[in-house]
């Protein structure tokens, strides 16, 4: 993700209503779900990927990953973040902070994590294209999120299985849990801006 950001207070200058006030309160809730998962506190979070390769040969693929169980509960609390609909989304909340604040470092570190979290969904590893469509991180969670994991999408789950006939459903998924962690902890540096002013009210 590159050099992380200096924690700075959210300053929120124009009153809040109890909706905005609630969801606020919402997202710092889910947040600690967040946290208290097995890869975001530390206990299981070895995502790796090792590309190895040889003249005249295919490139081979080594990737490290937590257990399947630690994965879904984290992509279980990282969604109340990702989906639009949501009232913990993460742009949904940022765009919230940004019109209430007159401080401009406020401002400016907030659009500062907005880039920072579509840098991680659009991180390109690698890029990779099947039948001229580009395999983004941002697919891949659209993908694993509505047809294997929370949802069953038809046209998604045939969409999914296109793409683990064409490309190693290990990097598939390293992609994803990859994705997932970068974005996670662009969430939490927004919580932790937000901490100090919800904890006055």
């Amino acid at each position: 993700m590159g050099k992380e950001p200096k924690i700075i207070k959210a300053d929120i200058s124009e009153a809040l209503t109890d909706s905005e006030l609630s969801d606020i309160k919402l997202f710092l809730k889910r947040v600690e779900e967040l946290v208290a998962t097995e890869i975001m506190s530390g206990k299981g979070s070895n995502i790796f990927l090792n590309m190895k390769a040889k003249r005249y040969a295919p490139v081979q693929f080594s990737v490290s990953l937590p257990k399947e169980d630690y994965l879904r509960s984290f992509y279980m609390a990282f969604r109340f973040f990702y989906l639009q609909k949501e009232r913990s989304n993460f742009l949904r909340i940022a765009n919230l902070v940004n019109r209430r604040t007159d401080n401009e470092m406020s401002r400016e570190y907030i659009e500062r994590l907005k880039e920072i979290l579509s840098g991680a969904l659009a991180r390109k590893q690698m890029q990779m294209y099947i039948n001229g469509k580009e395999i983004t991180p941002t697919l891949l969670i659209d993908l694993w999120f509505n047809a294997h994991y929370f949802h069953s999408d038809e046209l998604k789950e045939q969409n999914l299985a296109n793409l683990k006939r064409a490309l190693s459903i290990d990097v598939c998924r390293f992609m994803l849990a990859d994705a997932v962690y970068e974005a996670s902890k662009v969430v939490i540096h927004l919580a932790n801006a937000l901490h100090a002013f919800a904890e006055k009210k």
